[in-house]
C-alpha cells in the first residue's frame, strides 16, 4: 500500500470490530503513519487476540525495510514462507495513500473503503535480535497488484471469517493460506485528493485526511 496509510479509528471501536481481547501498547490515533515506524498491529497470543506494535518494514539486509509483500511472491521466498506458516498478523487501517505522476506534477490521493471505516490488511513478521540479543518485531503487508493506474502496491483486504483464519496458529499450510489471499475479492475502495504534504512523514494532523480540491493535491516532481 506504498508507504503511507492512516488509523484513525477509535480504540473503543477497533477492539469491538477486531474482537481485540488485549492491549498491550498505548494507542493513538495516526493520520500519517511511514515506514520503520511503529505501527499498531493485531496477533493471536495464546488465547487472545491482542493490540501489539510492531516495526513497518522487515530488516536487516535481505528485507531492506520493505513494507509489501507481493501475494504472489510469497511462496517463492523461504523467509517469506517461513513468516506466512508461523508468523501472522492484523494490521488496521482506516486508508492510504497514493500520488499520481502526470506530466511535472504529482497529486496526493486517499484511498478508503467505501464499506468499512476500518479494514484489515493480512501481515507477516519477524522478529530480528541485535548483537546484545535484544528484540525488534518487524512486519510487512501484503498486497497485490496496483492501485488506480498508479504503481503504488494495492493491499490485500480480509472479510471476518478470513480474519479468523489468518491469526489462527494451528493453521500452517502455505497451500491454504496461499489460497486464502488469491480467493480474496478485491475490496470497494474509493479514492479522493488531499493535501500533498501528507509527503512529508512529519506532517501528522487530522488535515492529512481532509478532502480538497484536486488543484490542492498537486505538487512538483
Amino acid at each position: 500500500m506504498c508507504n503511507r496509510y492512516s488509523l484513525t479509528a477509535e480504540l473503543a471501536d477497533l477492539t469491538e470490530h477486531f474482537h481485540i481481547d488485549r492491549v498491550h501498547v498505548p494507542y493513538l490515533m495516526r493520520y500519517n503513519i511511514a515506514p520503520t515506524q511503529q505501527i499498531p498491529i493485531i496477533q493471536q497470543i495464546g488465547e487472545e487476540r491482542c493490540l501489539n506494535q510492531q516495526r513497518w518494514g522487515l530488516m536487516p539486509y535481505w528485507g531492506k525495510n520493505s513494507v509489501n509483500a507481493n501475494v504472489d511472491t510469497l511462496s517463492d521466498r523461504r523467509y517469506l514462507r517461513n513468516m506466512l506458516t508461523k508468523k501472522r498478523c492484523v494490521v488496521p487501517c482506516s486508508g492510504f495513500y497514493v500520488w499520481k505522476v502526470e506530466g511535472k506534477t504529482k497529486s496526493a490521493w486517499r484511498v478508503v473503503h467505501r464499506k468499512k471505516a476500518t479494514f484489515a490488511i493480512p501481515g507477516i513478521y519477524d522478529v530480528w535480535l541485535d548483537s546484545e540479543r535484544n528484540e525488534y518485531p518487524m512486519c510487512t503487508v501484503i498486497t497485490r497488484g496496483n492501485a488506480f493506474g498508479t504503481n503504488h502496491p494495492l493491499p490485500v483486504v480480509l472479510d471476518g471469517e478470513s480474519i479468523d483464519l489468518w491469526l489462527n496458529p494451528k493453521e500452517t499450510r502455505t497451500e491454504v493460506l496461499q489460497s486464502l489471499l488469491s480467493s480474496l475479492e478485491d475490496a470497494d475502495f474509493r479514492i479522493y485528493p488531499v493535501t500533498p504534504y501528507v509527503e512529508n512523514m512529519a506532517w501528522e494532523t487530522p488535515d492529512c485526511i481532509a478532502e480538497v480540491h484536486p488543484s490542492m493535491a498537486l505538487s512538483k516532481v
